[in-house]
C-alpha cells in the first residue's frame, strides 16, 4: 500500500535489527553508580522533608538524609547489609560527608558521625523515619522527575509533532512486574508431616498471587506487583523513571486501570507527551480514556478481537463492504470460488482533532475503485455514547445512533496507529524499554527475591531503586553537557 501514511508492514526476516549492545564507556560500574546517588540533588531536596530529630529520647547520631542515601545505595549493591558496608571505609565516608558538605551546607556535614550507621540503625530508621513518610516521599519523587525529564530534553513541548511517527522521546512506556515475595511461606505456621512438629515461617503481608504473561500462556508469580512508568531518548542508561504504583489486584483495580490513571497524571504534566506504549492488557476501554485526552495509544490488539463489518457503502454503481480487522478498516473482496477475503484500505492521514475537554481521532481513507477513488473519514480510537455529539445522516436528516447504542466497541476495533504497519513495527519495540527496566529491578534484588517484608518497606525499596536510575541518568546527561566539542 504505497499510498498509506503508516506503510507497509516489513517481514521480519528482512527487517532491520535495532537492537544496539551498550558499549564499554556506556557501562556503569557500582563504585560510579554510589556516586552518582551522592551527586543526585533530588535526594537532598527529599530528605528536607523528613522531621529532623527530635530533642527527647536518645539522640539520634545520623540525619535522615543518611537513611536516605543508603535506601537509594540497597538496588545499587544488591542488600541492606552490601549498602552499609560500601561506606564502612575511611575513604568512602569521607566521600559521603564531602558529598552532604557540597549539597546541604557545612552544618549538616557536621552532624555527621565520625563512623557509617550500621544495619541495625538502619532497619530502626526505615521502620520509624521512611516508612511512616513513604507516600509523601513518592509524591515528592514524581515531581521532581518531571522536571527532570523535562530538562533533559524529554517530551519538549515545542518539537514538531509527527502523530503517524512521533520520537522515541515524545512517548511514555510502562507496565508492570512482580518481584518475588522476599520467602516462599504463604502461612505463618505448618505441621512437619514426618515428625508432627509446628513449624513457625516468616510471611510477607504485603504478597499475593498474580498472573503474567499475556492472555495464552499465565504464569502465576506470588509477591508484590508494580507499575513503572519512564521515558527516554537513545541510551540506556539515560532513562527517567517517572512514577510507580503498587497494583493491588484482585477485588481491586487492575494494572490496566493504574496504569491508565498515572498516564492521565503524568500526561497533564507533560505538554510535549504525545502517547503511550504498553502491552496487550490495554483493551478499547484503556485506549477511548487515553484517546480522549489527546493521546495515542500503541499497543497490539487483543487476541480474542475477531473481524467485525463495519458499514455497507454505495456511490452511484458501486458498493463497498467495509470490515473492521487488525485494528483498521479493511474492504471484503469476493473471489471467483465462493470464497472472500479482506483488504487493507489505505489511510492517507491520521487526524487529530485536540480539544481542552474531549480530543477526536480519525482515519482518512482512499478506497480504491474502477468508477474512481472514494475518500471517507473513518473515527477511531473512541467508542461514542449517547453523551457524545453525534452526526447526521445527510439522506434522512435523523441523529445517527452512537457507537453503544448500535453496539459497536470502536476503541478496541479500530486503533489509532494499526498493528500491521510499518510505523507500528517502528514504534512498539520502544515499549521493550520497560522490560529492560524490570530486568534490571530483578538483578538489583538479593538472588532475585524483594529484600523486605511489608507494603510501606517494599515501596521504599522501590523508591531508592527509581532515585538511583535517575540519579546516573542526571549524572550522564551532566557529562554529556560538559564534553568538548567532537568528543
Amino acid at each position: 500500500m504505497p499510498d498509506d501514511v503508516f506503510g507497509e508492514p516489513v517481514s521480519a526476516l528482512v527487517r532491520p535489527r535495532r537492537k544496539r549492545q551498550l558499549t564499554d564507556t556506556e557501562q556503569r560500574s557500582v563504585g560510579q553508580r554510589i556516586e552518582d546517588c551522592l551527586d543526585y540533588p533530588v535526594i537532598y531536596d527529599l530528605a528536607e522533608l523528613l522531621p529532623p530529630p527530635g530533642h527527647v529520647g536518645c539522640p539520634r547520631r545520623y540525619p535522615s538524609l543518611v537513611y536516605l542515601l543508603l535506601a537509594s545505595l540497597m538496588p545499587v549493591t544488591g542488600s541492606k547489609r552490601s549498602a552499609v558496608g560500601a561506606l564502612t571505609t575511611p575513604a568512602q565516608w569521607s566521600r559521603v560527608r564531602a558529598a552532604v558538605r557540597r549539597h546541604a551546607g557545612r552544618r549538616a556535614a557536621a552532624l555527621l558521625a565520625p563512623v557509617p550507621p550500621s544495619r541495625t540503625q538502619y532497619l530502626y530508621a526505615e521502620e520509624n523515619i521512611l516508612a511512616p513518610h513513604i507516600d509523601m516521599l513518592q509524591e515528592a519523587f514524581e515531581d521532581h522527575a518531571l522536571e527532570q525529564a523535562t530538562s533533559q530534553g524529554l517530551f519538549p513541548a515545542e518539537a514538531a509533532r509527527n502523530w503517524a511517527g512521533p520520537r522515541r522521546g515524545q512517548l511514555l512506556a510502562g507496565d508492570a512486574t512482580v518481584p518475588k515475595a522476599p520467602s516462599k511461606a504463604e502461612q505463618a505456621t505448618t505441621e512437619d508431616t514426618a515428625t508432627g512438629r509446628v513449624l513457625s515461617h516468616r510471611v510477607d503481608p504485603a504478597a499475593r498471587v498474580y498472573y503474567e504473561n499475556g492472555e495464552k500462556a499465565k504464569r502465576a508469580a506470588r509477591g508484590t506487583k508494580w507499575f513503572f512508568a519512564s521515558g527516554r531518548e537513545d541510551g540506556y542508561w539515560r532513562r527517567v523513571i517517572l512514577a510507580f504504583r503498587h497494583v493491588q489486584g484482585g477485588a481491586y483495580e487492575d494494572e490496566a486501570a493504574v496504569a491508565v490513571r498515572t498516564f492521565t497524571r503524568l500526561a497533564s504534566h507533560l505538554p510535549g507527551c504525545m502517547g503511550v506504549l504498553y502491552d496487550g492488557a490495554f483493551r478499547g476501554t484503556h485506549r477511548d480514556t487515553l484517546a480522549r485526552q489527546g493521546l495515542l495509544v500503541i499497543n497490539k490488539q487483543h487476541g480474542s478481537t475477531t473481524p467485525r463489518a463495519y458499514e455497507l457503502l454505495r456511490y452511484g454503481r458501486c458498493r463497498h463492504d467495509l470490515w473492521c480487522q487488525d485494528g483498521r478498516i479493511a474492504e471484503r473482496i469476493s473471489l471467483d470460488d465462493g470464497t472472500s477475503h479482506l483488504v487493507p484500505i489505505p489511510v492517507t492521514r491520521l487526524e487529530p482533532r485536540l480539544g481542552a475537554a474531549k480530543s477526536r481521532w480519525y482515519h482518512l481513507l482512499r478506497i480504491p475503485c474502477r468508477h474512481g477513488a472514494h475518500t471517507l473519514r473513518v473515527p477511531v480510537a473512541i467508542t461514542t455514547t449517547p453523551a457524545d455529539r453525534t452526526s447526521t445522516d445527510r439522506a434522512t436528516g435523523k441523529r445517527r445512533p452512537s457507537d453503544t447504542e448500535r453496539d459497536f466497541h470502536r476503541a478496541e476495533h479500530l486503533q489509532q496507529i494499526p498493528q500491521n504497519t510499518r510505523a507500528h513495527q517502528m514504534l512498539y519495540p520502544y515499549r521493550s524499554d520497560a522490560e529492560s527496566l524490570h530486568n534490571q529491578l530483578d538483578q538489583s534484588l538479593w538472588n532475585r527475591r524483594m529484600i523486605s517484608y511489608g507494603l510501606a518497606r517494599q515501596k521504599i525499596y522501590i523508591l531508592g531503586f527509581a532515585l538511583a536510575q535517575n540519579a546516573t541518568s542526571h549524572r550522564l546527561h551532566q557529562d554529556r553537557g560538559r564534553q568538548p566539542d567532537g568528543w
